[in-house]
Formats: structure tokens, C-alpha cells, sequence
């Protein structure tokens, strides 16, 4: 099962990456705009790229328990987009086309990692497409800077791992470039991965003293981090150590929802199963050694979700990105198990069921007759059988979410048309309820007064709606330099009419 990709090998691999791409992007098949609040976010952060300063503007107004700024990279590469593409319509396909290329990083690095294992290259790849996602955890349903570290983060920890291996230090020195991108990027996707890249290190501690002057050069990452968060957030240099050291904790209340998430929200048990049987088959097959750096980046994010939940604090990266992390460094340990599973599985029937004739092998053995020439072609059968369980298993749950973490809708069809209307009009700001205010600026070009979770408050929003009489929504308008008003239901104030649908009705205040 080991050897160079083959035109076959090529075709059956597209065929599972496009596998992949349809289980990621069927939740897109009846929407077509973006689900998550946090991806509208990063649509406007790119375009407001395109304006530098009335990015760094903006940001300062955020939340700034969001570190806002600290995602620039992110936002960087959607703007490039933005150049070829309109973000809103595009975004649909962007989780599904980034699964398939961090799937197809994943195979790399196990088919290098296990000196070209095909096959258990390509479970990995299966076990990868299975990881299940929620607005809580987030996951691959979503484009955010977490998922697109996923390739990243695959590729710095084989990087990182063969170069102390292999003693190569051209790929400790490529590992490190991609950390260093992930600064800007995403932070906390190389923060996590700090206790289990320290521990290994340990281990080859001989090497590291070799190399000390090389090893040295990774103090880059924490000035470059350091002065990176100094002038995003702009935090005076005496409250600098301070400031980063509280970041640096994320306590209960982080999140914008917090529970006590089950591990079955984003893997499932047949995956976990496998993932344990492949552990021990690394540790009974003495490649501990190799396979070191993927048994330490589960077990030290295990241990990190542990201390959460004892103190109610989670250092370094936040609880809910924990569990993805430790996600998506499972389908390795799950395709290794399962394919060390069938191979025992193959040797167990040749040894003791398909022997020669007169041959025997202990009390236990059946002893069936079976012509040379079938005993290939059923011991293939049993290996479809044993995969195609696995895959029932694997997938039967894949759209089984709690109902609190269920996908919500933004805006549909019927408020994108209110919006495309709007975008022709002059400039102005906009009031509007917080989950549409969200899609505002990435279709019109408009600000709003608030949104969801990100910009403004959201308590304002309430009192003009539910709360005010005309007098104080005319004070309001003025306060907050409104132009134009959304509104699902008609309004008893003075304000002109220029758009109206069944759920959308436009006002345009003058003033």
C-alpha cells in the first residue's frame, strides 16, 4: 500500500477531496450568503482594507475583549480576493474550497510522515472531512482565520518535527516562517501549540544544545509577537507586560456563549475509537519516537481543557478553540488506527482461516479451504466491509448539532434585495436590527449604529425599537447621525418611506 502516486492513486484521491468539498459546502445548498456572525466581520474588515485608515479607525471602535486588528493578515488575504471577486456572493464556496486544501496539506504530511502510505494518507483525509462544526466551536462549515490556519498549522507541526528528526535545519527554518505569518494571522493557532512544541523539544533536548544558535532564532516569534501587539492595539510600553499577560488568559465569559461542550460536538466516537487504537499502535510498534509531536499536541490540549475546566481559566488559546484544535489533530491518529485495524484484521484471516490444506495453527484455528486465487479477493471484500462500516459510523452523525449551536441565517434573499436597493442610494448611516445590521456594510457600503457583537450597542438598537416613543427615536437619530432607518414593521414617526417589502420597510430621516 506504499509507493509513488499512480494516475489511479491521483483520480481516487480527487474523488475523496471532492467528497470533501460537498460534505463541507452542502449546508450552503439552499443559502447563499455566509452563516456565521464572524464571517460578515471579516468581509468588513477586508473591504475596509481597501480605505487603510478607516480600517485602524474602525478598529479602535470594536470590542476590544476581541483583540480586534490582530486578524489583519486574514483580512489581508480577502481583500485580494475582494479584487478578483464580489466577497458576499463568493463567500459561500470559500469553507468548502479552504477544507479541500487543508485536506489535501493533511495528505501530504501523512504520506510523507508514514515514508508514502497512500492509503492511510487518504483515511486521514476521510476522518478530516468528518470533523462536524457549530457557531459555537466554529469548524469547517465556516471561513474564519481559524479555519484558514488549519494548513498552516498541519505544515509547521511536520515541518517543525521532521527538522529535529532529520536534523534538516532548512525545514526547522521553514517551520518557523509559518509561525511567523501565523502572527498576524492568527495568534492563537500557534499559541496553543507552544506547550506541546516546548515538551518535544525536550525530548531532543541533545539536539536543541547542538543547535543552540539556530534554535536561538525562534526568539523572533515572541519579539515580533510582542511589538505586533504593542502597535495593533496601541498599549503603552508600561502596561505592555501586563496587558499581554492578561490576553494571554481566557477566562469564563470569553466566549460569546459558554458551555460545557461535549467532545462529540465536533468528532465522532468511531473517529475518537480509532484515534485510541492508533495511539496504541504507535506506542506497541516502538515509533513513539517518530510520531512524538502527534501525541503531544492532543494530549497537551487535553490537558488544557482539563484546567479550564477545574479553574475556569484557559491559557494561551480559549476553551471553545481548544476542542477544534484538538480536532483536527485527531484524523491522523484515527486514519493510523484504522488502517493498522485492517491490516491486523488481513493477517488474522491469512494466518488462522485461509491456511494450506493441512496445515494448523493452535485450538483456534477454523482451518477454511479457500482456492489461492479467491483468498486475495476476500480478504479485499473484508477490507471494503470493515471500511464501509467505519464510514457509515464516522458520517451518521456529521449534521447532528445541539439546538442552541444551531446555523442561523443572517439575512435571506428577501433582505439582500432591501440591501442591493440601499447600495444605489447616497451614503448614510444605518439603523437596522443587529443581525442585519451585520451584512450593512459588506453589501451597501453603509455604517451602521450597532451590530450583533462587534461594533456599537446593540442596547440602543433596542430602545429605538421596542422601547422610545417618536421624541426619543428623533433624539436618538440625531445622537447617532442616522440617515436611514430599516425597520421589520411600519413606524408611527414622521419619517419618509422610500423602500418597502413585507419584512423591510426604509425610512430616510431628514434632518
Amino acid at each position: 500500500m506504499k509507493g509513488n502516486l499512480s494516475k489511479g492513486r491521483i483520480i481516487l484521491l480527487a474523488m475523496v477531496l471532492g467528497f470533501v468539498f460537498i460534505f463541507v459546502y452542502s449546508p450552503h445548498f439552499s443559502y447563499p450568503f455566509p452563516f456565521h456572525i464572524d464571517e460578515w466581520h471579516h468581509i468588513s474588515q477586508s473591504i475596509r482594507l481597501g480605505n487603510y485608515g478607516d480600517y485602524f479607525q474602525m478598529m479602535q471602535l470594536e470590542n476590544a475583549r476581541r483583540a480586534p486588528g490582530m486578524e489583519i493578515g486574514f483580512h489581508f488575504f480577502l481583500f485580494l480576493i475582494s479584487w478578483l471577486f464580489n466577497l458576499v456572493s463568493t463567500y459561500q464556496f470559500l469553507p468548502a474550497f479552504w477544507a479541500v486544501i487543508s485536506a489535501l496539506v493533511l495528505f501530504f504530511v501523512v504520506y510523507k510522515k508514514t515514508d508514502r502510505n497512500f492509503f492511510l494518507a487518504l483515511l486521514a483525509i476521510i476522518f478530516f472531512g468528518s470533523l462536524k462544526s457549530n457557531t459555537n466551536l466554529t469548524g469547517l462549515w465556516f471561513f474564519t482565520p481559524l479555519t484558514f490556519s488549519i494548513p498552516l498549522i498541519f505544515l509547521y507541526f511536520y515541518l517543525f518535527s521532521e527538522g529535529v528528526e532529520k536534523q534538516n535545519n532548512k525545514l526547522i527554518l521553514a517551520s518557523l516562517a509559518l509561525m511567523i505569518i501565523l502572527i498576524p494571522t492568527h495568534s492563537i493557532s500557534l499559541l496553543f501549540a507552544l506547550p506541546a512544541l516546548i515538551i518535544y523539544l525536550i525530548f531532543n533536548f541533545k539536539y536543541v544544545f547542538k543547535n543552540s544558535l539556530l534554535f536561538l532564532t525562534f526568539l523572533i516569534i515572541p519579539i515580533f509577537g510582542v511589538l505586533f501587539y504593542k502597535y495593533i492595539l496601541d498599549v503603552p510600553w508600561g502596561q505592555l507586560i501586563s496587558h499581554l499577560a492578561q490576553t494571554l488568559q481566557f477566562p469564563h465569559g470569553w466566549g460569546v456563549l459558554e458551555l460545557k461542550n461535549s467532545p462529540f460536538e465536533i468528532y465522532n466516537w468511531a473517529g475518537y475509537f480509532f484515534a485510541l487504537v492508533g495511539v496504541a499502535a504507535i506506542v506497541l510498534s516502538h515509533k513513539t519516537k517518530k510520531y512524538l509531536i502527534y501525541l503531544l499536541w492532543p494530549a497537551t490540549i487535553i490537558i488544557s481543557i482539563i484546567i479550564y475546566r477545574t479553574t475556569g481559566i484557559s491559557y494561551l488559546s480559549p476553551y471553545q478553540r481548544n476542542f477544534y484544535y484538538l480536532a483536527i489533530s485527531l484524523p491522523f491518529l484515527s486514519a493510523f488506527g484504522l488502517y493498522t485495524f485492517i491490516i491486523l484484521t488481513r493477517k488474522y484471516l491469512q494466518r488462522f482461516v485461509f491456511l494450506p490444506p493441512n496445515q494448523s495453527v493452535g485450538a483456534v484455528t477454523i482451518n477454511i479451504k479457500v482456492n489461492p486465487k479467491y483468498e486475495r479477493l476476500t480478504l479485499n471484500l473484508v477490507t471494503t466491509i470493515i471500511f464501509c462500516v467505519v464510514l457509515i459510523l464516522t458520517f451518521a452523525n456529521y449534521y447532528s448539532i445541539p439546538k442552541q449551536l444551531g446555523l442561523y441565517q443572517v439575512i435571506d434573499s428577501d433582505d439582500y434585495q432591501v440591501l442591493t436597493y440601499l447600495s444605489s442610494l447616497p451614503k448614510g448611516k444605518v439603523m437596522s436590527n443587529p443581525f442585519l445590521a451585520s451584512a450593512i456594510f459588506p453589501v451597501t457600503g453603509n455604517e451602521t449604529v450597532a451590530d450583533v457583537s462587534f461594533y456599537g450597542d446593540r442596547k440602543i438598537i433596542e430602545e429605538f425599537f421596542l422601547f422610545s416613543e417618536c421624541p426619543r427615536k428623533d433624539e436618538i437619530i440625531k445622537e447617532q447621525n442616522v440617515r436611514y432607518i430599516i425597520s421589520p414593521a411600519p413606524l408611527s414617526c414622521d419619517f419618509k418611506v422610500i423602500y418597502a417589502q413585507k419584512n423591510n420597510i426604509v425610512y430616510e430621516v431628514v434632518q
